[in-house]
C-alpha cells in the first residue's frame, strides 16, 4: 500500500515539474513583451535618420509604431526563436520619395519575419525573407535645421505654379513653421513635413499627404502642386513682398 503510494506520489510530481518547464501560453511572447526599438536597418539598408520606423511590442500581444510616415499595428506571437505577425493595419497618409520607398520596404519585411533574436550587442534582429535589425528604445530623428528669420512663421497662398495663375477658384497654401515644420492644404488633401534652409537654398520634405479621394479640377491642381514642391530647391522674397520657390516649376505665393 505504501509503494502504491510512493509510486503514485512520484508521478504527481514528474508531472508538475514537467508543466513548470513547459512555456504557458501566457508566457509565450514574454521574451519582447513591453520593449520597444528603433529601426536601424532593413535588409541591409541604413534606415533614413529623421525617419526611422519603430517596433513596441505590447503586453496585449500587439506589435505597432511608426512605418516611416504612417502608423501602423498587428499581432505577434513568438515561439522560441520564432515569431510571427498577423495582418497589419495602418493609416493612410500619403508617403513621397525614399520615405515612401522605405516605408513599403520595412512593412514588407515586417510580415514576412520569421525568427528573432537578440545580438550581442542588444539589438534586435529579425529574420525572414528580408531582415531588420533595431536598437532599444524609441529614438527622435535629429532636429531640423534652424530655419531663416525672413521664411519662418509664415503663411502663403499660392498665385502661380509655373506659368498658370488660375487654379479653378483652388488656393493651394504653404505654411512655415517656427520648429521647421512645413504644411499646407494641396487643393483638396493637406499635407506636412519639414523644411530645412542653408541661406537661399531651401529642402521640403519628406512631405506626408492625406488621401481623400479628390475630383477634378482639384485632383489635377493638387497633383501638379505636390509634384512641383517636391522639386523645389531655392526661395527668395521678392520686391513686392510675394515668396517664390524655385524649382523645376516655379511657385509663387501672396502671404496670407
Amino acid at each position: 500500500m505504501i509503494r502504491g503510494i510512493r509510486f503514485a506520489v512520484a508521478v504527481a510530481c514528474a508531472a508538475f515539474f514537467a508543466m513548470a518547464c513547459t512555456p504557458s501560453s501566457d508566457n509565450a511572447n514574454g521574451g519582447l513583451v513591453n520593449t520597444s526599438w528603433t529601426v536601424t536597418t532593413i535588409n541591409g539598408v541604413a534606415t533614413l535618420p529623421v525617419t526611422r520606423p519603430t517596433l513596441t511590442f505590447a503586453q496585449d500581444g500587439t506589435v505597432g509604431g511608426s512605418a516611416s510616415c504612417n502608423q501602423y499595428s498587428g499581432p505577434f506571437r513568438t515561439d522560441g526563436d520564432r515569431i510571427t505577425i498577423g495582418n497589419l493595419s495602418s493609416t493612410m497618409m500619403m508617403c513621397q520619395g525614399d520615405v515612401g520607398a522605405q516605408e513599403t520596404a520595412f512593412l514588407a519585411a515586417l510580415r514576412a519575419v520569421q525568427t528573432w533574436r537578440l545580438t550581442p550587442a542588444g539589438d534586435l534582429e529579425l529574420g525572414g525573407v528580408g531582415s531588420i535589425v533595431a536598437g532599444p528604445g524609441i529614438v527622435e530623428g535629429p532636429p531640423p535645421s534652424e530655419p531663416a528669420e525672413g521664411i519662418s512663421g509664415t503663411s502663403w497662398d499660392l498665385v502661380e505654379m509655373g506659368t498658370t495663375a488660375e487654379f479653378a477658384r483652388i488656393v493651394p497654401t504653404i505654411e512655415f513653421g517656427a520648429d521647421g515644420r512645413v504644411s499646407g492644404s494641396a487643393g483638396c488633401n493637406t499635407f506636412n513635413g519639414t523644411y530645412t534652409l542653408d541661406g537661399q537654398t531651401i529642402a521640403l520634405g519628406p512631405l506626408a499627404a492625406t488621401k481623400m479621394a479628390c475630383e477634378p479640377p482639384a485632383s489635377a491642381v493638387e497633383a501638379e502642386y505636390l509634384a512641383a514642391l517636391s522639386g523645389v530647391a531655392a526661395w527668395s522674397i521678392e520686391p513686392d513682398g510675394s515668396l517664390v520657390l524655385g524649382g523645376a516649376v516655379p511657385l509663387r505665393y501672396a502671404r496670407r
